[in-house]
């Protein structure tokens, strides 16, 4: 009878007629990527699928060429689906041709959130090649001038790993794309390198590595700026790099004592932080760009941190600034703690466009007492409207010296994240991150922990005051054990956060006894109540105030499961979200057995539209458009276009 109950109450909770969730697809393996608003109130879904015919047979359909992309992955076709406003209508589909590339995997724009749209970009995955990785493209329509006919551009990415599978990249408002290329975490190589809107490689100025030569045959010359290289007549420079291995040259060290040395200050203001780039963290010495033995690979820094033997570095997020080209990335470094144990440290870094640091931070504060949970970033996004970086992390355990809190904010002086600190007992989980930087300086202005309350929990504090919340928990009360909380940190899940005009701040993330707002299209029973129903691991859509202080709203999409057991759920993946002006829009897919049969239970679905299906066949692609009592409040139109 509960699980009867949690069904009829999901009924309810989506019975607005402003809500709209259904799959697509016909057992062809069809799966959404990403979502992306156009300026016009259309959308863009990127996706994979076996092949086309789940689309109906009138339906515009657009080939483009894959000639230059270096893929042959059989049996898949990636595609761009673009759709109505109110996401009821197919309006075409673009497409590769099937058996070249295995998908359509992110989308972005050149221009400024607001603003009419510019150029379109794509990537997505290129498999059974000699040098797997992602490919880059430039389409030659927008979709609102013009639908497009082929691809202007193509860029070969060679990756594997995490950068094949999160591919990290952004394009700024000239067409200048940034990507990392490499494999994070490995002993081999790592770096971001940059092209033009016609996929030429492009050298940086003031960035340290770059090299000259031919495709293929490339030689490395390490210095800066750029204009001084001795030899630009017989042998000019053809690209530069950041390189993101720890031990050489190129990479995010100082290139002289005095920078090794220089003591400034992190985003909360403490003072003391040695060195001018994050990598000399590991290291004894500054790392000079040209010289024998000038560059030592000796450790520890001055917090006794070293570097793993697996010295390349995960860059989980990169995004621009399309007003200037500024460049913001996020990654993690595998070290080791004094004690000779493992660990994986954190950074954030922000450069102008010709190169020039202008900040970065670690995250926490470093001390000599030292940060011993594993610490990631895994998305970031820029909030135009405001002039501030959305960072998301992850850590992996518990320890004092952790991210900012929420209510330790030197520039936020009396403010609180809605969960200020990783509460409870529990250690060896993932649970995640949000905080708030400005962009001139790298001030922290606001920060909340991201974690989802542990099944059968306990030592809850007061209910919170907000009663969007429903009587939940208040997560800053009490201190209740919390459970693995991921954003966009597994394979397939790119980091996706979308930025409101107003700054609020909207995240896709797996959990267990989620907490969900009043309006939610599908809710989470209460667990501090007599004998609650049985919660279900869960995929769900969250959308932060902009001060990250309290909730706008916060919904699960996923199997209504049996609350006398919990089965029946866990079964979706979600992995693209936007805002349109009154709602917020996200896309994944239903999680299949080897036999391509759904698992779970049902997906609630409200509002299905004729191309739609309120039921999966096979793994099918999933579409979400949710609204709620502040999702658009006093009339606010929250429309933005979020980037990684």
């Amino acid at each position: 009878m509960r699980w009867l109950w949690f069904v009829l109450l999901s009924i309810t909770s989506v019975a607005s007629a402003q809500n709209r969730v259904f799959f697509a697809g016909a057992a062809e393996r069809e799966r959404f990527n990403d979502v992306h608003r156009l300026s016009d109130g259309t959308y863009l879904i990127a996706g994979q699928a076996q092949n086309l015919n789940w689309l109906a047979p009138s339906l515009p359909r657009i080939a483009l060429t894959a000639t230059g992309i270096d893929s042959t992955s059989a049996g898949n076709v990636g595609f761009v689906l673009h759709v109505s406003a109110d996401l009821a209508t197919p309006l075409r589909v673009v497409h590769f041709p099937n058996g070249t590339v295995r998908d359509v995997f992110k989308i972005r724009t050149t221009e400024v959130p607001g603003s009419p749209t510019g150029n379109v970009f794509i990537s997505g995955s290129r498999d059974g090649s000699t040098n797997d990785g992602y490919y880059l493209a430039r389409l030659n329509g927008n979709f609102v001038s013009a639908p497009p006919s082929g691809v202007a551009m193509i860029f070969n990415v060679r990756a594997s790993g995490d950068h094949k599978d999160r591919q990290p990249w952004d394009v700024d408002g000239q067409g200048n794309v940034f990507y990392a290329t490499g494999r994070g975490f490995d002993t081999n190589w790592a770096a971001i390198e940059t092209i033009d809107a016609s996929g030429g490689r492009r050298v940086i100025e003031h960035w340290h590595a770059h090299w000259h030569g031919s495709e293929g045959n490339f030689s490395e010359w390490d210095g800066t700026p750029a204009s001084s290289y001795p030899n630009a007549a017989s042998a000019p420079l053809r690209y530069s790099a950041v390189v993101m291995k720890v031990n050489r040259r190129g990479s995010l060290r100082s290139i002289n004592a005095a920078d090794y040395a220089l003591l400034g200050s992190d985003a909360n203001g403490n003072a003391g932080r040695q060195g001018k780039f994050p990598d000399d963290y590991y290291h004894t010495g500054a790392c000079a760009l040209a010289g024998t033995n000038t560059c030592p690979n000796t450790g520890p820094g001055y917090t006794g941190y070293r570097a793993n033997s697996a010295r390349t570095q995960r860059v989980g997020a990169i995004t621009l600034d399309r007003r200037n080209g500024d460049l913001y990335f996020g990654y993690s470094t595998q070290s080791v703690l004094p004690g000779g144990n493992p660990d994986f440290e954190p950074a954030v870094v922000a450069m102008t466009a010709n190169g020039q640091l202008r900040w970065w931070d670690r995250l926490y504060q470093e001390t000599s007492a030292n940060s011993s949970p594993d610490q990631y970033v895994d998305g970031l996004a820029i909030d135009h409207g405001q002039n501030r970086l959305i960072v998301l992390a992850r850590t992996h355990g518990n320890n004092t010296i952790n991210f900012w809190r929420g209510n330790a904010l030197a520039a936020s002086s009396g403010s609180n994240g809605f969960q200020n600190q990783f509460t409870g007992t529990n250690g060896n989980i993932h649970i995640s991150w949000l905080g708030s930087f400005r962009l001139n300086d790298g001030r922290v202005l606001a920060a909340t922990y991201l974690a989802e309350f542990v099944e059968g929990g306990n030592n809850y504090g007061a209910a919170h005051p907000d009663p969007l919340l429903g009587g939940w928990p208040n997560p800053n009360a009490g201190w209740p054990d919390v459970n693995t909380t991921r954003c966009g940190a597994d394979a397939g899940f790119s980091g996706e956060i979308a930025i409101a005009t107003d700054g609020a701040v909207g995240v896709l993330c797996k959990g267990r006894r989620t907490i969900t707002t009043t309006d939610a299209f599908q809710l989470m029973p209460r667990p501090n109540q007599s004998n609650p129903p049985a919660g279900a691991w869960n995929q769900f859509v969250r959308v932060y105030t902009p001060d990250l202080s309290g909730l706008r709203y916060s919904s699960l999409i996923v199997g209504a499961w049996d609350t006398s057991t919990g089965a029946g759920g866990d079964n979706t993946r979600l992995s693209g979200i936007a805002f349109s002006p009154d709602a917020v829009v996200t896309v994944g897919s239903n999680l299949v057995d080897a036999a391509n049969l759904p698992l779970g239970n049902a997906v609630p679905t409200t509002n299905v539209p004729t191309w739609g299906s309120s039921s999966a066949a096979g793994e099918s692609g999933l579409v979400a458009r949710l609204t709620g009592a502040r999702l658009a409040p006093s009339g606010e139109n929250l429309f933005a276009n979020g980037f990684e």
